[in-house]
């Protein structure tokens, strides 16, 4: 049942134009990232190639930040329509059980957020061919940067954002409340980031960040231009750490979003 549930959203969902022009956004924005200077976020490179593996797993990561804005649009959509349409009590009048409901309405709500992600990247990739680039501020071409972002940061960031959304979403059977979530959000993040930007617990500032990028930066932090070009961190210390606390505070989230879970209207 839960296939069913999953193929049907997601049917809706790719049917939707705002997810294709989101998602076009999201590669035409990754494209002018990869393929000018003069459009930046988070600073300029310096000395590091703007394809390298490090340039490409930050750039990754403010993606899946930037995504959480859009998400709670496709995220609150696949759990709150039937609600709001009526539609609801047709579907639990049958033996379909709710937790097969859910788990596909937030399946199809995940990949839905998972393409706009993969058209980032693919903008990001395909910039790095383009002729006005010099030659000597590229790197060899490779897929693993773009492997590991989605392994260490995308992915556990998506599974994070959206069983969040769905939280909002199911707790308060409303849209706008789910926006205020993530305006809140948003708000803990920005604050937090500049409230720990001078302590000397290096500890408390990485495990803080949910995004991971915090981790990121303070593991490579006294890399040299060098490594930058070359390397990505090894999956331990910070990263593993951040990544390993994040996902058990999703996998809580989880939880407790299936505990929560109520198939009448009001919740």
């Amino acid at each position: 049942m839960i296939r069913e549930i999953l193929r049907f959203e997601l049917r809706e969902q790719l049917r939707s134009p705002l997810l294709w022009l989101v998602s076009g956004l999201f590669g035409l924005l990754a494209f002018a990232l990869g393929s000018s200077e003069a459009v930046q976020i988070g600073g300029g490179m310096g000395n590091v190639h703007q394809n390298a593996p490090l340039v490409v797993a930050r750039l990754m990561g403010m993606f899946s930040l930037f995504g959480l804005l859009v998400s709670a649009i496709f995220v609150s959509g696949a759990l709150l329509r039937d609600f709001e349409q009526g539609t609801a009590e047709l579907y639990f009048s049958t033996p379909l059980r709710r937790g097969h409901y859910l788990a596909g309405r937030l399946l199809a709500a995940m990949l839905a957020c998972l393409l706009i992600q993969v058209l980032a990247a693919a903008g990001l990739f395909l910039a790095q061919f383009m002729p006005w680039i010099a030659p000597e501020r590229l790197g060899p071409v490779s897929l693993a940067p773009y492997g590991w972002s989605f392994a260490v940061l995308v992915l556990p960031n998506l599974v994070l954002c959206t069983t969040m959304l769905a939280l909002f979403a199911t707790l308060s059977r409303s849209i706008m409340w789910v926006y205020l979530g993530v305006l809140a959000f948003l708000l803990a993040y920005l604050v937090t980031g500049v409230m720990m930007r001078d302590l000397d617990n290096i500890w408390l500032v990485t495990l803080s960040e949910p995004l991971g990028l915090r981790a990121l930066s303070w593991t490579t932090r006294y890399w040299s231009a060098e490594e930058r070009n070359t390397g990505l961190p090894a999956i331990t210390g910070y990263m593993l750490a951040n990544r390993a606390l994040w996902l058990a505070v999703a996998a809580a989230m989880l939880a407790a979003l299936f505990a929560s879970f109520r198939t009448g209207r009001s919740g």
